[in-house]
């Protein structure tokens, strides 16, 4: 396990559950029947320059939105620097490029779908409106992208204490990308409810997308603010995992709530319901994916989530010490959160 040893003080949150721009985030459970989510977007022109808008792509527009929400509930104009994490990128403007090469046979094409379609462009974008010009890394790698961006800004401010760093993650979703995973068989075909969802009856999940910044710091700058005191990530198989799990636990306990990754497949359920009945069988559980999908950084809406104090069916007046075990594929990873 890694001592992060981070606090979050603030977030911008867009996703299919919801954001926060508004100030009531998931004050209602949200009611769908859907094989996919869309994040529901807030109005771009209250955050952006119509002008500087028609020239984002959505999911620049979500990231944008979600991390200039976080910079000023924090109250801070420019962070020193930078860390987010992507696995797929901008999907809408990797498939206008991909369209242009194929319609105009490789000839003739203009750059700006192509630099535009790199997994950077969020950040590039939000560290030229916010004029930050100091480190700023966008981590690719699948399931563990987020992770990763939180790891790079623990090691940043071991060697830059005292700087305020902005860590987030941004998924977006394209009728075509939705095509792609339902043929590997990774997004349902089918519609599902959130009770579907909980009861873990599903042949494959529901697709997710969203945007989740945050200001961190080494040290709280309010009562908010909530502690990443651990982390750990790995890539197993699932009795591996369990395994892994098992330790995690076993060296952080106890526990006042298991906040589950589960995403209600049905094999995916099976192995959540066994570490609850095995490994933390005496810790209230929650879950989260009903309110937002699956998708690679489903992590980052989570830790949104329990920022916001919200643990469904469990009292948050007794939790302190939070674990949340979460997984995207064979990608799996375990936090541990103090409030």
């Amino acid at each position: 396990m890694l001592n992060i040893d981070l606090y979050i003080n603030s977030a911008g949150i867009i996703s299919g559950a919801g954001n926060n721009m508004n100030g009531n985030f998931l004050q209602n459970i949200p009611q769908y029947s859907a094989n996919a989510l869309p994040a529901v977007e807030p109005d771009y022109k209250e955050y952006i320059p119509v002008m500087q808008l028609r020239r984002m792509s959505r999911a620049v527009r979500m990231g944008v939105v979600a991390a200039k929400t976080a910079m000023q509930q924090a109250g801070i104009e420019k962070p020193d620097a930078m860390c987010v994490g992507s696995a797929y990128g901008c999907l809408q403007d990797t498939e206008t490029f991909l369209g242009k090469m194929t319609e105009q046979d490789e000839q003739m094409l203009t750059p700006t779908a192509f630099i535009q379609s790199t997994h950077n462009t969020v950040a590039g974008q939000i560290a030229l409106l916010a004029n930050c010009n100091g480190h700023n890394l966008t981590y690719v790698h699948r399931g563990h992208s987020f992770e990763h961006a939180i790891i790079d800004a623990k090691l940043y401010l071991q060697q830059h204490p005292g700087e305020h760093l902005l860590v987030g993650a941004i998924e977006e979703q394209t009728a075509n990308s939705i095509k792609a995973l339902q043929y590997a068989g990774a997004t349902a075909k089918e519609h599902y409810a959130p009770g579907d969802v909980m009861a873990g009856s599903l042949h494959a999940p529901v697709c997710g997308e969203g945007a989740a910044f945050f200001s961190i710091t080494q040290q709280p700058l309010s009562e908010k603010s909530i502690h990443i005191a651990g982390l750990d990530i790995f890539r197993a198989d699932e009795q591996t995992a369990f395994e892994k799990i098992s330790t995690f636990a076993n060296n952080n306990s106890p526990f006042d709530v298991f906040v589950s990754g589960m995403n209600g497949e049905k094999r995916n359920h099976a192995f959540y319901r066994r570490l609850g009945e095995e490994i933390f069988k005496y810790t209230p559980r929650t879950t989260f994916k009903q309110f937002c999908g699956e998708y690679p950084v489903a992590a980052s809406f989570a830790t949104g989530m329990l920022f916001h104090r919200i643990f469904p069916g469990i009292d948050a007046s007794r939790v302190k010490n939070i674990v949340l075990v979460n997984n995207h594929c064979e990608y799996y990873s375990c936090w541990k959160f103090t409030l």
